[in-house]
């Protein structure tokens, strides 16, 4: 629930649009847009005279007292309509109504619970000062990475001129991924270690310790999601130690490891595969084990403030791989450009949260762009701030 909201310099601009607006339009009808609502419509100062989608089952509907009509059934005035696109990616829908005529157009940026409203920026607010930050040359760590999520990532950090160290629970599945790193022209080294078996975590910590080449990046991609137990209530306690010593305790562990050898040189860049999963009781363990994974990150930044040390979180979205199962909505390869972000970027991640399907089919100069603008990541005032 929001008491009341902190208006910064954007969300003034955001009002005095709204009051010089002859009609105001919410574009984008999704689950974001109904958990929404209220907080759109206080931020904005009034309700909205109209509501836009370009699904044709929701033409002709009303949706909270309000009818929707198609982009066709717009205003033909289109300088006395303000539009507000409630969508997260928005971007194809911005080019289409600047295309028919629409200049007034401001774009929600939700929070990462996805049930919040985090800022609402007038889209023409371009971010044009954009720095890839150079990774030749430096070693990057990422666990789990023979398959799915981390093999994409390894891959995608060679490409970007950085060597990696492979990470599997068995030596032999690190070969393909090997093999592609190196056929990049970066150096690419294998090791393994089950990080559920404390002996064999303590291990590859020893490892890293002793033996591993100066680790500039981490990326704490491993991870498990229990089986099916039949539901929450059948769920043992099992199944929550077997996620938080994998999901949890070990992506602390090597950070404990690896951050102050970071901090000595200057720099690191630490990425933690978080989820949004929400209200799915029957994967209880798996989600907790990652809400516990965002505290630990959130809590430490602050202790890392000026080392030159980052911490940030990666939602990689719900893919199809052993395990988000064949149902899933996305393939693997949409972790990228925005996987990288938190290493890439050059500037303030610290805290930041990348939800990868954000920047799917980006190049990577238009994902750091779209990151600043949505606040993603780098300190930078949101228009709307909830007071609890």
């Amino acid at each position: 629930m929001i008491g009341h909201f902190i208006l910064s310099e954007a969300a003034a601009d955001l009002r005095q649009a709204a009051m010089k607006a002859e009609q105001i339009c919410f574009f984008g009808l999704g689950t974001l847009f109904e958990d929404c609502y209220s907080q759109l419509v206080l931020a904005v100062g009034r309700s909205p005279d109209m509501l836009c989608d370009n699904a044709p089952a929701k033409w002709g509907r009303s949706f909270f007292g309000i009818p929707c009509v198609s982009p066709h059934e717009l205003p033909e005035r289109r300088e006395g309509v303000l539009v507000v696109i409630c969508v997260r990616n928005f971007e194809k829908i911005c080019i289409r109504l600047e295309e028919m005529g629409f200049d007034n157009i401001f774009v929600v940026n939700f929070e990462r619970s996805y049930h919040r409203v985090g800022s609402i920026r007038r889209q023409d607010s371009a971010v044009a000062d954009v720095r890839v930050l150079s990774l030749q040359g430096r070693w990057a760590l990422v666990t789990g990475s023979t398959r799915g999520i981390g093999r994409q990532i390894a891959i995608a950090l060679a490409r970007q001129g950085a060597n990696v160290v492979i990470h599997g629970r068995v030596l032999e599945h690190t070969e393909q991924t090997v093999w592609c790193c190196r056929e990049l022209g970066v150096e690419a080294v294998a090791v393994a270690g089950d990080l559920g078996k404390s002996d064999e975590l303590e291990a590859l910590a020893g490892w890293l310790r002793d033996s591993a080449p100066p680790i500039d990046i981490l990326f704490n991609n491993a991870g498990i999601s229990p089986s099916d137990y039949g539901g929450f209530w059948q769920m043992p306690a099992e199944a929550y130690h077997a996620s938080y010593a994998v999901n949890l305790i070990a992506p602390v562990r090597l950070s404990q490891q690896l951050i102050p050898s970071m901090i000595e040189r200057g720099f690191g860049r630490v990425v933690n595969i978080s989820s949004s999963i929400q209200r799915r009781p029957a994967e209880m363990a798996y989600a907790c084990s990652k809400a516990a994974l965002d505290k630990f990150v959130f809590d430490l930044q602050s202790e890392l403030a000026g080392t030159g040390v980052q911490m940030s979180l990666l939602d990689p979205g719900w893919l199809r791989t052993d395990m988000g199962g064949a149902v899933a909505p996305n393939g693997v390869e949409s972790v990228l450009p925005g996987a990288l972000l938190g290493a890439v970027i050059d500037g303030n991640v610290s805290g930041g949260w990348f939800a990868a399907q954000d920047y799917t089919g980006m190049s990577i100069e238009d994902a750091i762009r779209k990151a600043i603008f949505i606040g993603a990541c780098a300190p930078d005032p949101l228009t709307v701030r909830k007071s609890i």
